[in-house]
């Protein structure tokens, strides 16, 4: 019997004494069990294939797109390459070698030196405003790349409970279209900041906050909004760590941002450094195209000069004491209520995007991670659906966007990738400026109500401020 694969419900039936009904609870435990066996090994199977799917659909897309920013990026690589620390001399992006003359380079140097590395494994490459090496695109997509498919990796280890759930969180990030687009065909590196942030929130949600705030700095100096989720979660732990060692992780993530910052201060380029990376890179203005424009106030206003003619501009102004005032008052009710290092980092990027007057779609990448996160740790079934919703939601811009035009916007151009395109439905080019800006609004004021609800109603009590990933009772 010892060597019989199947399930005999005879051998629950001692001496045949026993009828058929009383053998089904053994019966029923020896097949919880098998299934316990089956899912031990089936659910990381099915993980580790959409990791694959996901992998091969952002390297297959890669060397055969490429956004505005990949050949600038190539330009801001190679005038580093040849003026060294001395670069933000030069980051406002006039000399000739850049194809698009004013586009300055508006970042910490962590992204500068991951760019200058995948210069060096490509050092023939070549960009201009027309044309960019399919080597180089390839170059500079694969470190974000690596950095959007960690990111599934790490929801899957730290999402709590079943394995069918880590699995489902770990997946919906994969297979989400606003990662493979930003990361595999448009060329940003926001998924960088993004892995980095959730690595943070995750170890200080482990309790090495040691760890999780030297990574918080590195997200810093790869995109310096991501601060304001850092200052959140900081203000989050002090009740449970007490002032003296959240000064010393204010220490370690200072110290950082000094490694990081001092070589490139050493020049004497403190006023080209400052305005590079402290001062916004634009000063508030209309969101034109509205198709790029993710910040619901910024868009309606926008959208009300283009339209009706309404001078609005002078509005765009509030956002800025607005996205202060939300920020300090975020800061003090984070540190007076007891809230998940999940919840604060999701609370400060979203309170960036619904204030900030200029959000790009790559911008989102950030907070996405950080709101399946939530999801899959609350026992609020409001705050459940709540995160979802805005992980989810702007997985519908691709498919109101021409995402083709970015496989022959330069070349060599990849007319079959574009044709591909077009038969999924990404390649949509007559949506009126009013569906961009009901986009916009909608995660603006989803943000919004995300922001209130979590102090309003789904904090947890001051005696349970343990950050811990375990299911919740």
């Amino acid at each position: 019997m010892a060597q019989n694969k199947r399930i005999n419900f005879v051998m629950f039936l001692p001496d045949g004494r026993r009828s058929l009904k009383d053998a089904l609870p053994g019966a029923f435990t020896a097949i919880k069990t098998h299934l316990a066996h089956f899912s031990y090994w089936i659910y990381p199977a099915i993980f580790l294939v959409i990791l694959g799917a996901g992998a091969y659909a952002r390297f297959w897309a890669a060397p055969l797109s490429a956004g505005v920013d990949v050949p600038q990026f190539w330009a801001f690589a190679k005038v580093f390459d040849a003026h060294g620390l001395d670069f933000y001399r030069y980051a406002d992006a006039s000399l000739d070698i850049f194809p698009v003359k004013g586009w300055g380079f508006v970042y910490p140097p962590f992204w500068l030196l991951i760019s200058w590395l995948a210069l060096a494994a490509t050092p023939a490459s070549l960009a201009t405003d027309i044309m960019v090496d399919s080597g180089w695109r390839l170059a500079m997509k694969t470190p974000v790349i690596i950095a959007d498919l960690a990111i599934g990796c790490l929801l899957y280890w730290a999402v709590p409970g079943a394995k069918w759930k880590k699995l489902l969180f770990a997946g919906l990030w994969l297979i989400h279209p606003t990662a493979w687009y930003n990361s595999a065909v448009f060329g940003q590196f926001d998924a960088i900041a993004a892995v980095l942030l959730l690595a943070a929130v995750i170890m200080l949600e482990k309790g090495n906050d040691k760890a999780a705030f030297i990574i918080a700095g590195v997200a810093v100096m790869t995109k310096q909004h991501v601060l304001l989720p850092v200052a959140l979660m900081m203000a989050a732990s002090v009740r449970r760590l007490g002032w003296r060692r959240i000064l010393i992780d204010c220490g370690l993530l200072a110290g950082v941002v000094l490694v990081f910052s001092a070589p490139f201060l050493a020049t004497g380029n403190f006023l080209e450094y400052g305005r590079a990376v402290i001062l916004p890179g634009q000063a508030p203005d209309y969101q034109t195209p509205l198709m790029y424009a993710f910040n619901g106030i910024s868009a309606l206003l926008t959208y009300f000069n283009q339209e009706w003619g309404w001078e609005t501009i002078g509005y765009l102004n509030i956002n800025t004491p607005l996205l202060v005032a939300a920020f300090l008052a975020a800061l003090v009710l984070c540190y007076r209520t007891a809230l998940t290092a999940t919840q604060a980092a999701l609370i400060g990027f979203l309170i960036f995007i619904a204030f900030f007057y200029r959000v790009n779609y790559q911008y989102l990448v950030i907070y996405i991670p950080l709101a399946l996160l939530a999801a899959a740790q609350t026992r609020y079934k409001l705050e459940r659906s709540f995160a979802i919703i805005i992980a989810v939601l702007p997985a519908a811009w691709p498919w109101m966007f021409n995402v083709a035009f970015w496989f022959y916007y330069l070349k060599p151009a990849n007319y079959p990738a574009a044709e591909i395109m077009e038969r999924i439905g990404l390649a949509y080019q007559d949506l009126p400026d009013i569906g961009y800006v009901s986009l916009a609004i909608t995660l603006t004021c989803f943000f919004i109500a995300h922001i209130i609800l979590t102090f309003v109603k789904w904090r947890r009590p001051l005696k349970n401020t343990a950050l811990l990933l375990e299911e919740p009772p």
